[in-house]
């Protein structure tokens, strides 16, 4: 009697060329992923679903030899707005220790999946990208924006830490301690 295999274990075969996403677009055409964050009416904000599928799909990409690039995006115009305010920040204020410390866990494992993830991420931005968005396109292998970018690590404006999905380690190494620093505590453009 045979074990059971699993699928996600390396040369397996995993494949995500037909991954059907739930909470943003994904595509993949000549070993080019796309994922655009799909809520162009909110500018594209996360949700607590979204994260969750976000850090499961970048593991996965882990064991998907088909894909040679992801590009990660935003629909219309504009990247990403962070958290979702009413589906976000506002149940935040209502968790207790461990629920907060959960959904800690899980954003910081978002940043973790994308930084272990063998392809290179590219993050295309457009417009706002903010709070967590800003931290997606941070994880990223490699930022281009447009002339409209306009990035802000939000944060402290909602009651949260700098620190918060790696930005207090990551921000430094891109730009430098001082401008990180006025970034993460002011919560300024």
């Amino acid at each position: 009697m045979g074990a059971s295999r699993d699928p996600r274990q390396p040369g397996r075969g995993e494949t995500v060329n037909h991954y059907q996403a739930r909470h943003f677009l994904w595509s993949v055409s000549a070993r080019v992923a796309t994922l655009t964050l799909n809520r162009p009416e909110k500018k594209n904000p996360l949700t607590f679903e979204s994260y969750a599928e976000l850090r499961d799909l970048f593991r996965r990409l882990q064991f998907a030899s088909e894909v040679r690039c992801v590009v990660l995006t935003g629909a219309g115009a504009n990247f990403c707005s962070g958290g979702d305010v009413h589906e976000i920040i506002g149940p935040l204020t209502q968790l207790d220790m461990p629920g907060l410390l959960a959904f800690t866990r899980m954003t910081g494992d978002v940043v973790k999946a994308m930084r272990a993830c063998p392809q290179p991420i590219v993050a295309a931005v457009d417009g706002v990208c903010a709070g967590a968005g800003a931290l997606l396109a941070l994880a990223s292998d490699l930022r281009l924006g447009t002339a409209r970018s306009q990035t802000a690590f939000l944060f402290v404006r909602v009651g949260l830490a700098g620190a918060d999905m790696g930005a207090c380690a990551l921000l430094p190494r891109a730009i430098g301690q001082g401008r990180a620093s006025e970034l993460l505590f002011r919560g300024a453009p």
